[in-house]
């Protein structure tokens, strides 16, 4: 199987933050800011790719105050650092590093400086989680939150006058939002996704640069959900968008818009992969060279990261020859399951046979190949297997996956739930996994205590950190639900849950738990959590 995926190992990381910036400026990586937890950053790192190596950068000049969820545009060798929430409040100010250095008294060149950017015009006012996006001589301004609303305008900044401007657009302008992404396509901007303060968005839109027109196209395909806090990159027609927070749960999904088609389009590798980064929001990903994206950082609803992933969009395209025959493949198999055809075992659950076959079974689960090489299980001789304690429904979706590496869509969260269980008793390590990325999306007051004693008893760590957290966070109402009577059934969880809550009531509340809100940053409140662009907690 193809490694799309690889976590690099370097030396000099900078510490765990996520709403920091990271731009690529003559081949090398440097990170500004963000929030570590505690506070805002200004620090400066710079990452040499073909050394692995960072290094602490110390301009020369004066560094912007600390702040994350500020936006950044690379022009030759400076980077541009617009906005932000400092900890305390949303912050106006721009400041240009000069990385190639300026020339001091006498002549001497000196190292990279900082700079407070020269402007002329009406400045955009302050706010955080806004996209600044360079096209030829001019940088584009869209969205942001500053607190109190969410922002649809476009400010323009002359870069040869460095004056900013205000045009008059024409179109229908997108939704007010910020944690949205913007990536330029030859002379337009494709707008993505973020949070309207109210809501998560999943539409797209694109601002022609040349009109000051905005246009929503028709894009075929299945959209990504409405994420923010996700990062977008272009690889010749096609932006790569990963990660990101959907209001219940952080991903590491990698969607593919190919814009010369106007479809979306998924990848085919293995969601269970190794490599894989795990799920987060406002992380960065920078695209190093045509082919490589490199993610940095970010949130992933408990700790801030410095983990370096890279993503190699080469191999993934060398993939993507073989989608026609691995799609084949599959559909072989799918027709394969449950088909009595050259069938050598059955399984009856619930009454209902279902016709599988011991090869396959066999090559997929060490569970199956134990049972049935040996003579230590009665199963061994027979040709038809009872299958108690377990839905038909649930049974037949953990065949689906040994045979073809899906599970079905439509499935209830009880039934997953049920696949979650018969997963852990086939040590499908893979499945267990899915079920549970896809069970935190169904988590609701009603239902998380049920889901929390599934998760204890299935031994799915994930999901029973993100039940014990929605429990906190929603205490006062899940206490009172039927789910919560029955947890007197695990004296052992219960007590569990209740020396939780009594911690966090004696901590003032969610000192252990980040919460589940918008935007960023920056704050004192949400745990630690950084800025609340929008409606409450990360971006």
């Amino acid at each position: 199987m193809h490694t799309f995926w690889m976590e690099l190992q370097t030396k000099g990381c900078p510490g765990p933050r996520a709403a920091h910036s990271c731009d690529v400026i003559d081949g090398r990586l440097y990170v500004f800011g963000g929030w570590n937890g505690k506070r805002a950053l200004n620090d400066l790192h710079m990452l040499d790719v073909a050394s692995n190596s960072w290094t602490e950068v110390h301009p020369n000049g004066q560094a912007p105050s600390a702040r994350n969820n500020h936006t950044t545009a690379v022009v030759d060798l400076r980077l541009v650092v617009h906005g932000g929430h400092d900890g305390n409040k949303w912050v106006a100010d721009m400041h240009i590093l000069d990385t190639g250095g300026s020339t001091g008294a006498g002549g001497v060149q000196e190292g990279p400086t900082w700079h407070k950017a020269p402007t002329s015009g009406a400045p955009p006012s302050a706010r955080a989680c806004h996209t600044l996006t360079r096209l030829a001589h001019k940088l584009y301004m869209f969205g942001g939150y500053d607190g109190a609303k969410c922002f649809n305008d476009m400010d323009i900044i002359d870069l040869e006058t460095m004056t900013w401007m205000q045009p008059a657009l024409s179109g229908t302008l997108p939704q007010a939002r910020n944690a949205h992404t913007m990536t330029v396509i030859l002379t337009k901007l494709f707008l993505f996704g973020g949070h309207s303060g109210n809501k998560h968005l999943t539409d797209l839109h694109v601002f022609d640069t040349q009109k000051l027109q905005w246009s929503q196209p028709e894009i075929l395909g299945t959209p990504p959900p409405g994420l923010r806090g996700h990062t977008a990159n272009l690889i010749g027609h096609k932006i790569f968008l990963f990660g990101g927070y959907d209001g219940k749960g952080r991903t590491n999904e990698l969607y593919v818009l190919d814009t010369a088609e106007g479809k979306w389009v998924r990848p085919t590798w293995p969601t269970e992969s190794p490599h894989t980064p795990p799920g987060r929001q406002r992380h960065s990903a920078s695209l190093i060279g045509s082919k490589r994206i490199y993610i940095f950082g970010g949130f992933d609803g408990n700790k801030w990261l410095n983990d370096l992933h890279v993503l190699d969009v080469g191999r993934l395209e060398e993939s993507a020859l073989n989608d026609v025959a691995v799609h084949t493949l599959i559909e072989n198999m799918r027709r394969l399951l449950n088909s009595p055809d050259f069938s050598d075992i059955t399984f009856v659950v619930e009454g209902k046979r279902i016709y599988a076959h011991k090869a396959i079974l066999v090559a997929q689960c060490e569970h199956f190949h134990a049972m049935f090489s040996g003579g230590r299980f009665a199963e061994a001789s027979k040709s038809e297997i009872e299958i108690p304690n377990w839905s038909y429904t649930a049974f037949v979706a953990m065949l689906e996956w040994l045979y073809t590496g899906h599970t079905p869509r439509e499935l209830s969260a009880a039934h997953l739930t049920e696949v979650l269980g018969l997963a852990d008793h086939y040590t499908l390590d893979g499945l267990k996994h899915v079920c549970e990325n896809v069970l935190v999306h169904s988590v609701e007051i009603e239902n998380v205590c049920a889901l929390l004693r599934h998760a204890d008893q299935y031994m799915a760590e994930a999901l029973k950190r993100y039940c014990l957290q929605f429990i906190l966070k929603n205490f006062d109402q899940v206490a009172y639900s039927k789910g919560f009577d029955e947890l007197s059934s695990n004296p052992a969880l219960l007590l569990e849950v209740t020396r939780a809550a009594a911690t966090k009531n004696t901590d003032g509340g969610g000192a252990h738990f980040s919460s589940q809100g918008n935007c960023g940053s920056g704050g004192s409140s949400l745990n630690q959590a950084p800025v609340h662009c929008g409606s409450g907690g990360m971006a």
